[in-house]
């Protein structure tokens, strides 16, 4: 059996795609799921970071320049059943080449793909979704946060998506407060974005106490609402 791989994706930065992404490694994880998570955002890559991780030797960039083989850029991290393949957040000489080689991640996941139940992967903000459609059987999960302009970017990213044969699983609407009465509603995003299935992450300031201690939130404290909403969101990944 092979993975589920998930791309975690948003057509602009700012929306918490990367925390949404590490949130959700992490919660498969501690559901007792092998989950990889990738870090393909090759540009502003921060995936390492949410788990307080420095000083790795390897890179996907020497995975993409052929360097090494793409087993020794994997790395265990202190949550069980989590690993990462990190992107280099200081950038070396000849790092700059690799993101012109992401089309050809499809390559490196199919020789690790059988030793995950999950592989979620942390892309660029971009509507770019050609390296995505060239991994075999992949599922999309759109970011945005509850504002007018977002939710009809998150459309545009939506129907690229679908257009490539891209199954999208559901939009996450991060930063939601229900105290503010010009937000966009659950039914209302759905209308504007048309993906059906939504998933709510309340405003929680947490979220930044947790990545200065290089945790995802949901590992921080399991009571948080936010961590509730990460746990829901991967119960239902795995049928829970």
């Amino acid at each position: 059996m092979v993975a589920k791989v998930i791309a975690v994706m948003s057509p602009k930065g700012g929306v918490g795609k990367t925390t949404t992404s590490v949130n959700i490694a992490a919660t498969l994880a501690s559901l007792g799921k092998k989950t990889l998570i990738i870090d393909a955002n090759l540009e502003t890559p921060h995936v390492a970071i949410y788990f307080g991780f420095v000083g790795y030797k390897y890179s996907l960039e020497d995975v993409f320049n052929s360097s090494v083989p793409v087993e020794y850029a994997i790395y265990k991290t202190d949550v069980n059943n989590l690993h990462i393949l990190p992107s280099r957040v200081f950038k070396g000489r000849g790092d700059g080449n690799a993101r012109y080689k992401i089309i050809n991640l499809f390559y490196q996941i199919q020789k690790v793909e059988r030793n995950y139940d999950f592989i979620i992967i942390d892309s660029k903000p971009s509507y770019d979704v050609d390296f995505v459609k060239a991994i075999r059987g992949i599922s999309a999960i759109i970011v945005s946060v509850p504002e007018i302009t977002a939710m009809i970017e998150a459309r545009k990213l939506n129907d690229e998506l679908r257009s490539s044969g891209v199954n999208v699983l559901g939009l996450v609407m991060n930063r939601y407060d229900r105290r503010i009465r010009d937000r966009v509603g659950e039914r209302e995003a759905s209308e504007i974005t048309g993906i059906s299935n939504t998933w709510i992450v309340p405003e929680d300031k947490s979220l930044y106490s947790a990545l200065k201690q290089g945790l995802p939130v949901v590992l921080w404290d399991r009571k948080l609402a936010s961590s509730r909403a990460f746990f829901e969101l991967a119960g239902s990944l795995v049928g829970e």
